[in-house]
């Protein structure tokens, strides 16, 4: 209790320091412990379920020529469920079906529910994934209006009531019935959901996928036991083959497997590559600010030494003194986890929309390991370092000045701080350009001002709607499509004439002056005006080598099941659209004139267009009460199809500006330091005539020896981490090496600024005044 007390009396007099310390201390640690903690939350994907290591999914890939695709395709066949599973009895104990493609809109009592993630499934769903059952009967969903809730959806909804029997309208075109509540799914999974729908619900809407044809399910298998998958992929392919013809072509095939449902989510090199920068960048933070406590307790050896000298003289050992290091370090960093919680709690929204998952399922405790190992790493570290040197400082220190400065341990821990913050600047330099180029970027129609809604159930209402919506004074035009324009079409492969598969198409239908309307622009030819005429993009022109010849090509894919047996002819050649987005690479696309098969509202809006977006959603729900029609900005729908890079550019701007004012903060008390320590010397400089920028040269010289190195070998690291993170751009290229010269060549300047802004005082002062003090 002794060295407690002489502990919080250290303290307390240095109450300056301590403060720099604590505020260092507390931002290393709350970055340090919220990415280290969403890495170990990442990669328990699926752990929450009952023995996840038996659930395997299948997947495909296509093999051209020997050569797999890079990902694999998670999305497969409908029979494949009981097929595979009659196939193999003995490894399989049951397996399931599953499909995430229709995200309909959900209303209770006329209210649009918010926060809601839709998942049709197969009434064997819940017992192959292994989920809990905690009311009701899961072979309900074999029946089209009959659904489930997730435990928080049910309490959310309809709180302490019985969830049982209550009634959830689906895009107002029909009801389901609550007939169940399961357990809460987290957000560390690849099919996250709080609403089961019957697949009969999906498949009303969008019809049964057969083999080969709608590759949209996900299916499940539940293993006896672990090791089956490796046994189930030694005959998957055959298995396969009896059902359904996997060649492509004379060259192509489609190859299957399964895996661990477990293994999935790190199966991909987007997700490692994350998971990789988001450590480095906690390691970055959380090592600079503990060489941020230690160079502050360095600092300030000199004028601890004799109270150090005289715990010495009363008996204390070095033990004992390393002891009393060890007491104040657990005390600041215990106020440091304090400060964390609180900070946690007041900006949880923040922290939540940075992360892009809720604290409750990150900080469970099966992930509790990671913080509590975090603030131990802490506390040892920035504890023994400083504290071994204190226990080291010999007695006569009570009779002497003690003047061993520690110059090449503080250069060192500065050389650390400025490399790190110069890496983290660097990304932070390649984010931020990458998401306004993502958000800038021509996605081949005009944007701005464009509004779109998908309507369920009857088109004739439609027609009704749109003549109601072009009567509205800020409104300029309204066109009709199969799907919004920056999302998946309708896929088919296309085919050279000796039939091999050349490359996947995307298409969709639309309507009377769609490409005007969505400001598309036209290279060559004419818009489509009759049935069965289309536009196409510059990408397939160049796949199908159609050159300068493209109008009048046939596009080679079968329609009949939309009733055009006829041949599809091109009119027109337009910009490509991305309606993949950036993360995949160009798409060849066609747009195929034909009204019957349209049913998403595309409306050009004069402006201000948030305010009459709103004017417009409400006339619609207004007039038309039974219709399911929300409009939303383009910009927006781009901004969600973005959001992992915001939220990516978010964390590494929030790491930026934490460990700036963590090395900016130990830069200072540097400077303070060695300006106090060589007083003397500046005093003797200045009556030889030395002048104020002579003495301000003299410390920032010395600063930059330290800084260059480190600047160079940070902003070098930044340039080669931030070439990976911009792998997942397969049209984007890393900025170039001028940039990140001319960023650490600011930095260098921030830095001698501090120098000469924190030293200007001395190197004015009176000569006198610092001899006199000695």
């Amino acid at each position: 209790m002794r060295q407690l007390y002489y502990t919080i009396q250290t303290l307390l007099r240095g109450r300056g320091g301590n403060f720099v310390k604590l505020f260092s201390l507390t931002l290393g640690l709350l970055v340090g412990i919220l990415l280290f903690s969403q890495i170990a939350y990442e990669l328990s994907y699926e752990s929450f379920y009952k023995e996840p290591e038996r659930v395997a999914l299948l997947r495909l890939q296509s093999v051209k020529d020997g050569v797999p695709s890079e990902e694999y395709d998670n999305g497969t066949f409908r029979p494949a469920a009981t097929d595979i599973w009659e196939t193999f009895p003995d490894l399989v104990e049951c397996a399931s079906r599953a499909v995430d493609f229709w995200q309909p809109r959900l209303y209770v009592n006329n209210k649009h529910l918010d926060d809601v993630q839709v998942l049709f499934a197969d009434t064997l769903y819940l017992q192959t994934v292994g989920l809990q059952v905690l009311k009701g009967d899961p072979h309900d969903l074999i029946n089209g209006n009959n659904a489930f809730l997730s435990q928080s959806k049910a309490h959310e909804l309809f709180g302490d009531e019985d969830p049982i029997g209550k009634e959830i309208s689906v895009e107002k075109e029909f009801n389901v019935t609550v007939r169940g509540v399961y357990q809460d799914v987290p957000g560390n999974t690849i099919l996250p959901h709080n609403v089961l729908l019957s697949l009969e619900a999906f498949e009303w809407r969008y019809g049964r996928g057969t083999w080969k044809q709608n590759n949209i399910y996900y299916i499940l298998f539940r293993l006896k036991h672990a090791e089956d998958v490796s046994i189930m992929n030694q005959g998957i392919q055959k298995a396969v083959e009896q059902f359904m013809d996997t060649r492509l072509g004379d060259t192509e095939y489609l190859e299957f497997s399964v895996m661990a449902l477990p293994d999935v989510y790190l199966s991909y090199p987007d997700n490692i590559r994350r998971l990789l920068i988001l450590g480095v960048l906690g390691f970055s933070i959380f090592f600079v600010s503990i060489m941020n406590y230690v160079l502050a307790a360095i600092a300030s050896i000199n004028r601890r030494a004799k109270s150090v000298g005289v715990h010495k003289c009363c008996g204390a050992s070095s033990g004992h003194i390393l002891g009393l290091f060890m007491w104040e370090t657990g005390l600041i960093v215990l106020v440091s986890v304090g400060c964390c919680v609180l900070l946690m709690h007041l900006f949880s929204d923040i922290i939540q929309d940075m992360v892009g998952s809720r604290l409750a399922d990150v900080f469970t405790m099966e992930n509790m390991y990671v913080p509590v190992l975090t603030v131990l790493l802490l506390f040892l570290v920035a504890g023994v370092l400083p504290g071994y040197m204190y226990a080291r400082i010999p007695v006569t220190q009570v009779f002497r000045r003690y003047t061993e400065n520690k110059r090449s341990w503080k250069r060192g821990l500065l050389f650390v701080q400025f490399a790190g913050v110069a890496f983290i600047l660097g990304m932070l330099f390649t984010t931020v350009l990458q998401y306004r180029d993502l958000m800038k970027r021509s996605v081949g129609f005009r944007t701005s001002g464009l509004v779109m809604a998908d309507l369920s159930g009857d088109m004739k209402l439609g027609r009704n709607v749109a003549d109601a919506i072009c009567r509205e004074p800020y409104v300029e035009a309204v066109a009709f499509t199969t799907f919004g324009m920056l999302q998946t079409y309708n896929t088919a492969m296309l085919r050279n004439v000796q039939g091999n598969s050349i490359d996947l198409l995307h298409y969709q239908f639309i309507g009377k002056d769609f490409p005007e309307v969505m400001g598309m622009e036209l290279v060559e030819g004419s818009w489509p005006q009759h049935e069965g005429e289309a536009v196409v993009g510059r990408k397939m022109v160049e796949t199908m080598k159609w050159s300068n010849e493209s109008i009048g090509k046939k596009i080679p894919i079968d329609l009949s099941w939309m009733k055009m047996d006829g041949p599809i002819t091109v009119v027109g050649v337009v910009d490509d659209i991305r309606n993949m987005g950036f993360f995949e690479e160009l798409t060849n696309t066609a747009f195929i004139y034909n009204e019957k098969g349209v049913r998403v509202f595309n409306v050009r809006m004069k402006g201000p267009v948030e305010e009459n977006v709103k004017r417009l959603n409400e006339m619609v729900s207004e007039a038309f009460p039974t219709c399911s029609l929300e409009f939303e900005t383009y910009e927006r729908i781009r901004e969600v199809k973005n959001e992992s890079v915001l939220r990516f550019r978010n964390i590494v701007c929030a790491t930026s500006i934490c460990i700036l004012f963590i090395v900016l903060m130990g830069l200072i008390g540097y400077v303070s330091d060695e300006t106090q320590r060589r007083s003397k010397e500046i005093a003797v400089r200045k009556v030889n005539g030395g002048e104020a920028f002579d003495i301000l040269r003299l410390l920032s010289v010395g600063i930059l020896k330290v800084a260059v190195g480190a600047v160079i070998i940070g902003i070098v690291f930044a340039w080669y981490i931030s070439g990976i993170w911009m792998e997942q751009f397969p049209d984007s290229s890393l900025l170039s090496v001028g940039w990140f010269v001319l960023l650490g060549i600011c930095l260098l300047a921030l830095i001698v600024l501090v120098v000469v802004v924190k030293a200007w005082h001395i190197a004015n002062e009176n000569p006198v005044k610092s001899i006199k003090s000695e």
